[in-house]
């Protein structure tokens, strides 16, 4: 039984989450006083600043009205970090109407100006919109070249399924999760295990793809967990046969809601042979008490 998992779940999991930042692009970072004489003055790190603190309720009463006023000053002036915060103020609605395209026309100044976290957004805005953006999949490509693993996983996803403009490139695909792995992230870990394992943008290598599951699975990657239990269930490719420890890390995926971990359990679990499923138990017994979790015996249905 042989059944690839490879769903990186980037775009569908993707969650836009913007942080005012404590730094300027340019400048320093001022007190309170020292913005407001600056700010008026005109000065645009000075009203960047002041932005912040009236954005933030920090020494003045939150107000983000004051903090969008101050903030259009400053990225008026080419202040990119003010242009990225002026443009998630109008994504958000924050001190003026939510306006899309206003956020995507600030966040875009910004962006040219290299700021990788408004490249990011932007991307995200992008594609949310059109799955086939070239515009958002430029933008994740340069960002995964300065090494943003989030933008590999991306870009991964892109090339191994494809859209309506971008056709399916498994070995481009394979480059991207392998970067993303390299970094020990278990989602790329999980999505080049299961490349290893199809043979799909590189050769055939169930040995390589079990090293990489086991990876994706002792960080609690689901996806890795399951397809590293299969591959114990199995015990081909000159994989290790091991039915209790199958039925471990099965189980424990399947507490995750990992419906593949489930399903296979609910077929195969009748297979056991009552002293594999005790070790089984044993080990998931094991595995709760080092990892301080409370995962039921599984016993399928």
């Amino acid at each position: 039984m042989k059944a690839v998992l490879l769903k990186a779940g980037i775009v569908c999991g993707f969650m836009l989450a913007i942080l005012f930042h404590p730094l300027a692009l340019h400048g320093q970072d001022l007190n309170l006083d020292q913005a407001k004489a600056g700010a008026d003055k005109g000065d645009a790190n000075a009203e960047f600043c002041l932005a912040k603190f009236y954005a933030n309720g920090q020494g003045v009463p939150q107000d983000f009205a004051k903090a969008a006023a101050l903030y259009r000053k400053a990225a008026d002036q080419g202040f990119g970090k003010a242009q990225n915060n002026l443009g998630v103020l109008y994504l958000q609605g924050k001190g003026v109407p939510k306006d899309e395209a206003e956020a995507i026309n600030w966040l875009q100044k910004a962006a040219d100006q290299g700021l990788t976290k408004s490249q990011s957004t932007l991307a995200a805005i992008l594609i949310k919109k059109d799955a086939s953006s070239q515009q958002a999949v430029d933008l994740y490509r340069k960002l995964a070249e300065q090494g943003d693993v989030n933008a590999q996983l991306h870009l991964g996803d892109t090339c191994y399924f494809g859209t309506k403009t971008i056709k399916r490139d498994y070995v481009e695909a394979a480059k991207w999760y392998s970067m993303a792995a390299n970094k020990g992230n278990a989602v790329g870990e999980n999505a080049i295990g299961a490349m290893n394992e199809s043979g799909f943008g590189m050769p055939e290598n169930d040995k390589a793809a079990f090293e990489w599951f086991r990876k994706a699975a002792e960080q609690g990657n689901a996806k890795g967990e399951s397809n590293l239990g299969r591959m114990y269930a199995d015990g081909t490719g000159g994989i290790e046969l091991n039915r209790p420890k199958a039925y471990m890390w099965l189980s424990v995926s399947a507490a995750q809601g990992e419906t593949t971990a489930q399903n296979f359990l609910n077929e195969w679990v009748a297979e056991l042979k009552p002293q594999d499923l005790a070790e089984g138990k044993r080990l998931l017994d094991a595995y709760n008490a080092s990892h301080g979790t409370h995962i039921a015996t599984y016993i399928g249905h």
